[in-house]
């Protein structure tokens, strides 16, 4: 079966979109036979950073969006590149933006998308990052960038001491971004809750 896409093609057909720090991932969109796909790559961070850090990094994330394959609302795996870089679908989209007119069901979406990755174990952890959420053409929510994010294994030890701290972590988050965003559609539920997280959040060692 051909390749979708391989050095040879990120060489010659990608657009720097995002140039990783430390030892984070670039983000490239890559277009081949006018198929356009978005690549995360560490291959260019230095020696030491690459077979550390910016490895576990990508393999790590690779894992999830892995483990995300057929969630509404997230770009979707394509193809191990090599073990530095990952093909992942491309989202036509914008980061949402604060007082940006959006779909009234847009966090309603957005919070169906947030169930779908939890049912699989996975937790964001960045989400008030306005840019990790895009707004599709059709205003649909999309959650990209998992570099922060944890799976777990359901029953596991792990899932039983965390997965629930995590998961409320990622609803504050949602929350945050709506009061932030769309002030106007919370709700006294949500607004209630999110006084009782902000006060909270200050003793996540994760500030």
């Amino acid at each position: 079966m051909k390749r979708i896409t391989d050095r040879k093609d990120i060489e010659k057909h990608s657009t720097l979109l995002v140039k990783g720090r430390f030892g984070k991932p670039d983000l490239s969109r890559v277009e081949v036979d006018g198929q356009a796909f978005m690549v995360k790559d560490v291959r260019r961070r230095n020696f030491f950073l690459r077979w550390t850090l910016g490895l576990w990094l990508i393999q790590q994330e690779w894992k999830i969006y892995s483990r995300l394959k057929g969630v509404k609302g997230v770009p979707q795996p394509l193809e191990r590149i090599d073990r530095f870089a990952f093909a992942m679908e491309f989202i036509q989209g914008i980061p949402i933006e604060r007082g940006e007119t959006i779909p009234p069901s847009f966090f309603s979406d957005l919070d169906q998308v947030l169930k779908g990755i939890h049912s699989r174990g996975v937790v964001h952890m960045d989400l008030r990052h306005k840019g990790n959420i895009l707004v599709s053409g059709k205003g649909e929510p999309f959650l990209i960038d998992f570099n922060s994010g944890f799976f777990f294994k359901e029953g596991g030890l792990l899932y039983r001491l965390f997965f629930r701290l995590f998961r409320w972590v990622d609803y504050g988050g949602l929350l945050k971004l709506k009061e932030r965003v769309s002030p106007s559609s919370m709700t006294p539920e949500e607004t209630a809750f999110l006084k009782r997280f902000n006060r909270l959040r200050k003793l996540w060692i994760f500030n």
